[in-house]
């Protein structure tokens, strides 16, 4: 009797190996900045210049770190980012739901043109928009402002945050939402205590979408945020370097100390990001 063939373990499958390589390249041009940013900080600053490129420095100096970390209030200037992004993306978050609700469970009849002009509005460079937006938060009143910045950050997001919380409420059956109402439970209610536990893996990724995009903001904070004492990490370490362009072991410093912060974030929450953002695309 003839065995049967034996599977090639998938590992072995040339089309894998395929990915694999792919994989590995993608990682290396994704990892390359990276690891340039910490040799360009750790080295003396003639090897920046000197060919051929070598990643590990002659010498390791630490005087650049030394620097940033004592010329400046790094500690001030984390605490602001993490009060202005984490504050940011809650109100997003708080406003989004409400309004992918509406959008999800309610026919109107300018429905349509609404969901498109939100659309619009994220096709918009920030740039476009810091003009008007520092003349409207002056004439409120919110420049030099931490609330200020923390509603601009989360007013902003709100668009983007309806079309992508919609997904996820349109898979909740709309089922669970009448049997609420006929238990007497108001439409507040059931969107906070029906719907809202439903959205967890979408409310985890919308947080650290906009967790990491206001982290990163420079534009909008430089221009409405003057006073050294509200500026933020991106803000405050620019400033240190000044007109001193041309010191890239200090600019690279300051580069890794704000993205060290995100880097870890995204570390500790990768699972939530990936999972929410495979379901939102299978809803």
């Amino acid at each position: 009797m003839q065995q049967p063939a034996r599977r090639r373990p998938a590992w072995l499958r040339p089309d894998r190996w395929v990915l694999y390589v792919l994989a590995v390249l993608a990682t290396f041009i994704f990892i390359f900045p990276i690891v340039w940013l910490v040799s360009a900080s750790l080295k003396p600053n003639v090897e920046i210049y000197r060919a051929p490129l070598q990643l590990i420095p002659s010498q390791i100096q630490l005087d650049t770190y030394q620097r940033v970390l004592t010329a400046t209030p790094v500690m001030r200037y984390f605490a602001n980012s993490v009060l202005y992004a984490a504050g940011g993306a809650l109100l997003t978050i708080a406003f989004s739901v409400f309004a992918a609700y509406g959008l999800s469970r309610f026919s109107f009849k300018s429905k349509r043109p609404l969901l498109v002009a939100l659309l619009i509005v994220q096709l918009v460079p920030g740039l476009v928009r810091i003009i008007p937006v520092f003349v409207m938060m002056s004439s409120l009143g919110l420049t030099n402002d931490r609330l200020g910045i923390i509603l601009l950050y989360g007013a902003g997001g709100v668009a983007y945050g309806a079309w992508f919380l919609k997904g996820f409420v349109d898979a909740v059956p709309k089922e669970m939402d009448e049997a609420a109402w006929m238990d007497g439970a108001s439409k507040l209610r059931t969107v906070l205590q029906i719907v809202l536990p439903a959205l967890l893996p979408g409310l985890a990724t919308m947080f650290i979408l906009q967790f990491i995009g206001h982290w990163n903001d420079f534009a909008m904070a430089s221009v409405l945020l003057r006073d050294p004492e509200l500026t933020p990490l991106t803000v405050g370490t620019f400033r240190l370097i000044g007109p001193d362009e041309s010191d890239f072991r200090l600019l690279a410093s300051a580069a890794l100390i704000n993205i060290v912060p995100v880097i870890v974030v995204f570390s500790f929450a990768q699972r939530y990001l990936i999972s929410g953002a495979a379901v939102g695309a299978v809803k």
